[in-house]
């Protein structure tokens, strides 16, 4: 066999399951070369190729070697036996089992390797993957430059994760990747994480929402240095890689005892990490993030029809077994089956006892032997299912509604479980039902939801609103939320809208960002409507969410106030 096909089998050892552009600039070849040579091996049965697409990447051929190439590989590379080989590479059953399971994660550090590698002359970087530990990856360039990778997906704990950066911090800095690069999942986390790493002094790390772009864009400011102080932090990944000192250290794997020969061709076909498209990922975290969510929401929320939304079901609930629906016709419900709940663990390398303890729908039961859920999403909606569809139903509907609106984009949200903020630690914490971020004519709206349905009487309403009272007065909500968030109380009729404005018109300091609707209005009017009532100025008509436009948040004395006619009509064009 010719050089490059030797380059290429143990590039292919090192790296299972790696498209051929990324492979491409992770070698510093030519793309027209390696897909040469990988037409060549693939063709003699050497080399297999399945399609792979995440919720962030759009799908593409990803190469393994087959069992006929382990076996040639081990020839090839030099190795007496293929048990020897597999015990040399990330090429055994029990290694393969482990990328296949991470797959979406394995994709994203391949195409970020292949974003800050070189390209050219070959110059190789080195990616390798490790099974336990602080770090899911380690990116190594051609000068010695290393970069620890660590992914918090949608079954990470936020405590898990911030456990992982605090051993990270304490681990000896001359034995670890020069940088750390954390991906998470929604811009909330990303600065709740920023600000994590920051407080324990957490240097050289870099945190991005993960993300086509981030994954992708070498000159685009999206990764956020957690120690930055003077000007910008955010930096783009080139900035990200000049800032790294050649010459970092190189984290290595041990040898694996367990050591089983693949069958890799075999192995991918009965992988949902394979045979689910991109759209059924992002529909399955979708469902992960709003367990039993009805398919009336799930359909609004995708745009498409509830016939539809049965169709793309028909993969998840009977191909895969990952989701179970729940309920009869009209009243269909969508959750995370116990294999959905496996398959979300190792996808992001989260703990089993944990995840079952968030999503399964088994019951058991309670010391006074009562049967409940154990998952405790699944048992807090079985008791608040009103609160819990209610949630659900404004973020859909407020997605289909900015999807028709050409001048509205709902940014991001957050749902229940991972909204909640303590701020000024020891005190209170406000718990939101949700946290998103809302453009609309060319308004930046960040926003809290808030849907209430128990408190309906002053003393209740006043109970619910110190809280943001308190809130609004710390200096927190603009690091949260910039440059102020405005929290949004949805309850279920006009006379209880009515209290909470009648009681914030009693409340001294209720001059906030807070509006308040309910559902019938909502419903007619639309989210993005003349809806919302401002407790800032109680007398005031309803207004359009766009029409904060016309307000401005006075951060000295905490109070909204009108905004001068001229940057109001600045702020429309």
């Amino acid at each position: 066999m010719s050089l490059s096909d030797h380059q290429l089998l143990d590039a292919l050892s090192r790296m299972p399951f790696v498209d051929s552009t990324e492979l491409a600039h992770i070698l510093g070849e030519p793309h027209a070369t390696v897909h040469r040579v990988l037409a060549h091996l693939l063709a003699e049965g050497i080399v297999g190729r399945v399609s792979h697409g995440t919720a962030h990447l759009p799908s593409s051929h990803r190469y393994h070697l087959t069992a006929q190439g382990v076996r040639e590989a081990a020839e090839v590379l030099g190795f007496d036996t293929p048990s020897d080989y597999v015990r040399a590479y990330p090429m055994s059953k029990e290694w393969l089992t482990l990328l296949i399971r991470r797959m979406d994660a394995v994709a994203s550090v391949y195409r970020l390797a292949a974003s800050m590698s070189p390209g050219i002359d070959g110059l190789r970087s080195r990616v390798e993957f490790h099974r336990r530990g602080r770090f899911d990856a380690t990116i190594t360039l051609h000068d010695g430059r290393s970069f620890g990778i660590v992914r918090q997906g949608l079954a990470l704990r936020r405590r898990s994760l911030y456990d992982r950066l605090k051993a990270i911090a304490q681990y000896d800095y001359s034995r670890r990747p020069g940088d750390v690069l954390v991906l998470v999942p929604s811009v909330w986390e990303e600065r709740l994480t920023t600000r994590f790493c920051g407080d324990r002094n957490i240097d050289d790390c870099y945190v991005a929402v993960e993300s086509r772009d981030a994954l992708e864009s070498e000159d685009r400011r999206i990764w956020r240095c957690t120690s930055f102080v003077i000007g910008s932090p955010f930096f783009s990944l080139n900035g990200v890689v000049s800032r790294n000192s050649p010459g970092g250290p190189r984290t290595q794997s041990p040898e694996r005892k367990r050591a089983s020969l693949p069958v890799p061709e075999r192995m991918a076909r009965t992988a949902p990490a394979f045979g689910l498209s991109p759209a059924e990922k992002r529909t399955l975290d979708l469902i992960t993030d709003h367990p039993m969510i009805p398919r009336e929401h799930l359909a609004l929320w995708l745009g498409v029809s509830e016939g539809r939304v049965s169709q793309m079901m028909h993969s998840l609930v009977k191909t895969w077994g990952l989701v179970e629906r729940r309920g009869k016709r009209g009243e269909v419900r969508y959750t995370l089956s116990d294999e959905g709940v496996r398959y979300v663990t190792h996808r992001d390398r989260a703990e089993l006892p944990t995840t079952r303890g968030i999503w399964s729908t088994e019951l058991t039961p309670d010391e006074q032997g009562r049967l409940r859920h154990v998952g405790h999403r699944i048992e807090t909606w079985a008791r608040q299912t009103k609160h819990a569809e209610g949630i659900s139903w404004f973020l859909s509907q407020l997605e289909a509604e900015t999807r028709v609106d050409p001048n509205s984009q709902l940014m991001w949200s957050v749902p229940t479980a991972r909204s909640d903020r303590a701020y000024n630690w020891g005190q209170s914490a406000i718990a939101p039902d949700a946290v998103g971020h809302l453009l609309t004519a060319g308004l930046h709206v960040p926003f809290y939801l808030e849907h209430e349905l128990r408190a309906r009487h002053p003393q209740g309403v006043m109970a619910r609103l110190r809280p943001y009272e308190s809130y609004y007065w710390s200096p927190e909500h603009k690091e949260d939320q910039p440059p102020f968030p405005t929290t949004l109380f949805v309850v279920d009729t006009e006379e209880v809208e009515e209290t909470y404005v009648s009681t914030a018109a009693r409340m001294n300091r209720m001059s906030l960002p807070i509006l308040v609707s309910c559902i019938p209005v909502l419903s007619t009017a639309g989210i993005l409507g003349e809806s919302w009532r401002p407790l800032w100025e109680p007398s005031s008509p309803r207004l359009a969410l766009s029409g904060l436009n016309a307000y401005q948040w006075d951060s000295l004395y905490h109070r909204m106030r009108p905004r001068p006619i001229e940057a109001s009509y600045r702020g429309r064009r």
